[in-house]
């Protein structure tokens, strides 16, 4: 890569404004395969029998934050992106997002798959509800949290 386009990348980097917002500015990959640590937006309200209350709006907003905060911890010089393969798997798709049951569901599947994977999900949400889903996919007798259990 010439220094010009090495430039161009260092300064697109310094605009948090710019391009996909993603948790941490990680790459956005959908797939957890070869994945360590998965992240994942669950924009999901309807659990407590509304969306008045924006919970949905959360991972959105963490996303468009995160973009803000350094990636490693300056006293500890750790640098999680340099140690594992973090990607952002973008928000679980919930087409029935009055439903709270049917996306109950769809937040299971998607994080069966995360866990089929051996990736580690750390979760942005959401109201309360979206745990139960979550817990019922990664502590399933199969999962890497449970060793096989």
């Amino acid at each position: 890569m010439d220094k010009k386009k090495r430039d161009h990348e260092a300064m697109m980097q310094g605009l948090n404004w710019w391009g996909i917002p993603t948790l941490f500015r990680c790459p956005y990959n959908s797939d957890s395969e070869g994945c360590d640590i998965a992240l994942v937006g669950v924009p999901h309200s309807t659990g407590n029998g509304t969306t008045e209350r924006d919970q949905h709006l959360g991972p959105r907003a963490v996303r468009n934050i995160s973009a803000l905060g350094r990636r490693a911890h300056l006293k500890y010089k750790l640098d999680p992106w340099n140690i594992c393969e973090i990607r952002d798997l973008g928000d679980v798709p919930l087409p029935e997002a009055n439903n709270n049951e049917k996306c109950i569901e769809h937040i299971t599947d998607f994080y069966k798959r995360i866990a089929e994977n051996k990736a580690r999900p750390v979760s942005v949400g959401g109201d309360h509800s979206i745990t139960g889903g979550i817990l019922q996919a990664i502590a399933s007798s199969n999962s890497k949290l449970t060793g096989g259990q």
